[in-house]
């Protein structure tokens, strides 16, 4: 096997093996941002926690969520087909070829293992484990395409390209607080997190094409930092083969704790008026140090590419372009040879900042406005979210809207929060529009989840009502002896 193709299934597999998760909850639904009574919306922002009922409680996997997107398929067969030993030469190609046609490529999945949620006089707590996987990558370019897809025939000579990528898994234990501070005008929130963490790929690879003797060469410089539990083949020093352990056991993975982090989000809300409340906060500002299964590619090198493979032309504008002789993947044709590092690293999580604005309309209604910022060196994107939030009931909350996620401008999400005297569930789609045109539509979610509510003092009589100083509630008595109630009047 060319070690060109050999060197792209370590790549893919090694990704694809960071996003293996049982049940997922994605980061990328926004759609319950302004409705703060639903049980997970401090995900978003911690001063959101006063807004909860006084105990909560939720457990795996009840508070899970499943997330699909257009390349979702393709990747979770290729990943089965990885973690059983049973993947070719073939499916590596059709899953790298796909991310070599996304501009940009991201997946956030969280998995809520257990939270608990107490409101208080004091303040507002909360305490949460949960499981995160990332991954994120964009390898649209013209050398890409030069090098991966047999159709694109032409490459400027001299341009270089940011291959970034990052797939991280890593556990999160937490503990949140917030508190109104100035009575029903500004709350404040923080949430400091524990990290430990299982692998990671970080690419800061960059690379170009130069000319070189009567040939050129690809001019490949900086580390893809991995930390994986994955055994390195050498000759001569170099690595020629890279997979994964043995003796690599499911359990021993997720229960590493080598690899230690920490972090903190930070949140507040402001009410300009009882009508109008701004939001913002910023999560994960942390880092993460890699310090177990160090297996560091360094592509500080040069590799030739065969004379007989390319050409040069002439473009309209009279510029000299290499043109692809062949009707393969030029990187089929390059021998990559790695070095391996073993030194221990840190990588920064992926930043998330959230700016809102809600406007309630009337007791029922309320619209708002949401910008997410995700920060991740070389792939970072915003998201935009208009919602209107219709509490058709006390028990049903109705979401929808319109959102543009990362390059994705086709959303229409739509969400249900369903609350009873013991609980909620939420169940919503961050693009409606997926399931009715799925063949155009880019983007695809579902979300769903339930929360318990304990310690709930039974009500004997009626609910308590809002203070109203110039109402009085009509008395009530008995003219049975068999306990019926009649208002007096």
């Amino acid at each position: 096997m060319k070690q060109g193709k050999r060197s792209k299934q370590i790549v893919v597999l090694l990704t694809f093996m960071l996003v293996f998760v049982l049940f997922g909850n994605a980061q990328s639904s926004l759609i319950y941002y302004h409705t703060k009574d639903q049980f997970n919306t401090s995900n978003y922002n911690p001063a959101f926690l006063t807004g909860m009922q006084k105990f909560t409680f939720s457990i795996f996997p009840l508070a899970g969520m499943s997330v699909g997107y257009n390349n979702q398929e393709v990747i979770m067969d290729v990943m089965t087909r990885s973690l059983n030993g049973d993947q070719t030469n073939e499916d590596f190609n059709d899953i790298f070829n796909s991310l070599v046609a996304q501009e940009l490529f991201f997946l956030n999945y969280e998995t809520n293992l257990l939270q608990l949620g107490y409101n208080s006089e004091v303040g507002s707590f909360n305490f949460r484990v949960k499981e995160n996987v990332l991954l994120a990558t964009d390898f649209k370019g013209e050398l890409s395409d030069f090098l991966m897809v047999p159709t694109f025939r032409t490459l400027a000579i001299g341009r270089p390209q940011l291959f970034a990528a990052e797939a991280l898994h890593y556990r999160e234990y937490s503990l949140a607080f917030a508190r109104e501070l100035v009575k029903n005008k500004l709350t404040v929130g923080l949430r400091a997190k524990l990290y430990l963490g299982k692998s990671v790929l970080f690419s800061e690879v960059s690379g170009v094409m130069r000319p070189t003797d009567n040939t050129y060469s690809l001019q490949v410089e900086g580390p893809m930092k991995l930390s994986i539990p994955a055994n390195p083949t050498f000759q001569d020093g170099v690595i020629k083969d890279l997979n994964l352990a043995k003796d690599f056991d499911i359990v021993n993975y997720i229960t590493n704790t080598a690899n230690f982090g920490s972090g903190v989000d930070l949140g507040l809300t402001y009410k300009i008026t009882p009508e109008i409340e701004l939001s913002a906060s910023v999560t994960d500002l942390g880092r993460i140090n890699w310090k177990k299964n160090i297996n560091t590619l360094m592509f500080n090198d040069e590799f030739l590419v065969p004379e007989e493979n390319i050409e040069i032309e002439l473009n309209d504008k009279g510029e000299p372009v290499l043109t692809k002789m062949i009707d393969k993947p030029i990187s089929d044709s390059i021998n990559f040879s790695l070095i391996i590092d073993e030194t221990p690293f840190s990588t920064p999580l992926p930043s998330t900042f959230f700016a809102g604005v809600k406007y309630q309309l009337n007791p029922k209604l309320n619209v708002g406005i949401v910008e997410r910022y995700i920060h991740v060196k070389g792939l970072s994107h915003n998201s935009i979210l208009l919602t209107a939030n219709y509490q058709a009931n006390k028990k049903l909350t109705i979401i929808t809207g319109y959102s543009i996620i990362g390059n994705s401008y086709s959303n229409i999400p739509l969400a249900l929060l369903y609350k009873w005297n013991g609980g909620q569930t939420f169940f919503g789609t961050d693009n409606l529009l997926s399931f009715i045109f799925p063949t155009s539509s880019e983007f695809s979610g579902i979300t769903f989840g339930t929360c318990f509510y304990l310690f709930r003092g039974k009500v004997k009589y009626e609910e308590p009502i809002d203070y109203r100083p110039f109402f009085k509630p009509k008395k009530v008595k008995s003219r049975t002896r068999k306990g019926l109630i009649f208002n007096n009047g």
